[in-house]
């Protein structure tokens, strides 16, 4: 079971569920562009069943039942509301060890982390890149064709600002790659391997979504368990 709560930002407030653990740790968890953290309650649930860890599950802006439409907020509008749920779980859970987990957008979101706060862990799961210049713009200008032609064609990701500054995290990370990933392919995942120096494993015959692959309850468990597994090293 979870409780929601209310992250204050500068004159409104996100929503994030709290998974409240017994360990003493906690796992902030960033969600997927256009999802919701009702979404992921099967992942908070065997994280909290598994390790004990307090999991919180943070709605931007734009996103399930926080405030605003998608098209009104930009990248960077969310990243502040992360940055809120951050400190507000240092504030208020103070958390022995705390991990980021993050899933496409959320990864692109946790990599950013990295140049602002320290935590534990790290794990991207199936990451998102975009360009430097489009941190500012709101999701109505966006173009989506540019973004995936981006990470598809550029040769030299691990130039990205982000990616440059990422050796600075001194965590665990762990990537998370999906074989068939047709919206953030193998060349843009792999740049945030070697950024971060990290583990990997690749989830056979998967695309980006979960819904996408038809994924079975059990082959979503097992996925779930290996991510805990490496958590417990």
């Amino acid at each position: 079971m979870s409780r929601e709560v209310e992250i204050q930002c500068l004159g409104y407030s996100v929503k994030a569920d709290v998974y409240d653990g017994n360990s003493g740790n906690v796992t902030l968890m960033l969600i997927g562009w256009t999802s919701e953290k009702k979404k992921y309650a099967k992942f908070a649930e065997a994280i909290e069943k598994q390790l004990g860890d307090t999991v919180v599950v943070l709605d931007y802006s734009g996103h399930g039942v926080s405030p605003f439409t998608i098209d009104e907020v930009s990248p960077a509008e969310n990243f502040v509301e992360v940055i809120r749920t951050f400190d507000w779980i240092e504030r208020e859970l103070n958390p022995s060890e705390l991990s980021v987990i993050g899933t496409s957008y959320g990864s692109f979101m946790a990599t950013q982390l990295t140049k602002y706060r320290e935590f534990d862990r790290i794990i991207l799961r199936v990451p998102a890149l975009y360009e430097p210049k489009n941190f500012y713009t709101k999701w109505a200008d966006y173009d989506h064709d540019e973004g995936l032609r981006y990470r598809t064609e550029t040769q030299d990701l691990v130039n990205h600002p982000l990616l440059k500054r990422a050796k600075v995290f001194k965590g665990k990370s762990l990537v998370v790659l999906h074989e068939n990933d047709e919206r953030c392919p193998l060349n843009s995942t792999q740049a945030f391997i070697d950024a971060f120096d990290a583990e990997s494993w690749t989830w056979p015959d998967l695309v980006h979504g979960f819904a996408s692959s038809g994924i079975s309850l059990e082959e979503e468990q097992a996925y779930y368990k290996k991510i805990i597994d490496w958590m417990k090293r």
